[in-house]
């Protein structure tokens, strides 16, 4: 009896964490370059002998596991905004001197005049703008080029991309950020466009992967079996209260 009290708390406290994990992803449906979160589960061991054993629940596998898959293009028109079209991350150097990724291209240019992501981050290799910078270009292929006040073309440098072999296994940080882990690598850093790395395109960004229908469903889904194994806890407790009144 005590088993299967145990046994629907334990799906209880799992559903709870699929429904704060859905919950994420329905508040960050609008984040430029969100990705989902997947809650996977695994069963709990079994006891008893041979074909009559019996499971112990349920838990939470990996809470970590983030569905990659591309956003939607949005066109924005802002010079400084950037789709990756494929696999890749722009590689941001943070103010401590360690390394993010992103795919957040809502780029802009801070005092200095360097292209920055909106939390400061240094975008890589660093592209520094002139002052009298009056309009900028950036190709396919990461080239930053400029015309000045003056009417002169300048090509300030070239954006490359980092790419993983297992981006689902990138440590999120919040503010749109990842940071390596062990269980990412190896990593390839290289021109867009090249070695399996997508292309840049200008004057666009990527919206979140969440798709609402997805959500909802699972949200219903994840509310359903909590209400059925509120109802087994709450029978097995009637049990036990039976049981004891018995032994009484």
């Amino acid at each position: 009896m005590l088993t299967g009290l145990y046994t629907a708390t334990s799906a209880l406290d799992a559903i709870q964490t699929s429904v704060d994990a859905t919950a994420n992803n329905l508040a960050n449906v609008s984040t430029t370059a969100f990705k989902r979160s997947v809650v996977n589960f695994e069963d709990l061991m079994y006891t008893g002998p041979n074909n009559l054993q019996v499971g112990n629940g349920v838990r939470v596998s990996d809470i970590s596991t983030r569905d990659f898959e591309q956003g939607a293009e949005q066109s924005t028109g802002q010079e400084l905004d950037l789709f990756i079209s494929g696999g890749g991350f722009f590689a941001v150097q943070q103010p401590d001197g360690s390394m993010r990724y992103t795919r957040d291209g809502s780029m802009q240019r801070d005092a200095l005049g360097r292209l920055v992501t909106p939390n400061g981050g240094i975008v890589q290799p660093p592209i520094t703008f002139p002052a009298d910078t009056v309009s900028t270009s950036i190709s396919s292929d990461g080239v930053v080029s400029v015309v000045t006040g003056g009417g002169q073309v300048k090509v300030l440098g070239q954006i490359t991309l980092t790419n993983f072999a297992n981006p689902p296994g990138l440590s999120q940080e919040g503010d749109n950020l990842f940071s390596e882990t062990s269980a990412v690598r190896p990593t390839r850093t290289g021109v867009a466009g090249t070695n399996g790395l997508g292309a840049i395109k200008q004057k666009s960004l990527e919206q979140s992967n969440v798709d609402l229908t997805s959500e909802m469903t699972s949200l219903v889904t994840a509310q359903r079996a909590y209400d059925a194994n509120s109802r087994v806890v709450k029978a097995a407790d009637q049990i036990v209260s039976s049981a004891l009144d018995i032994v009484r």
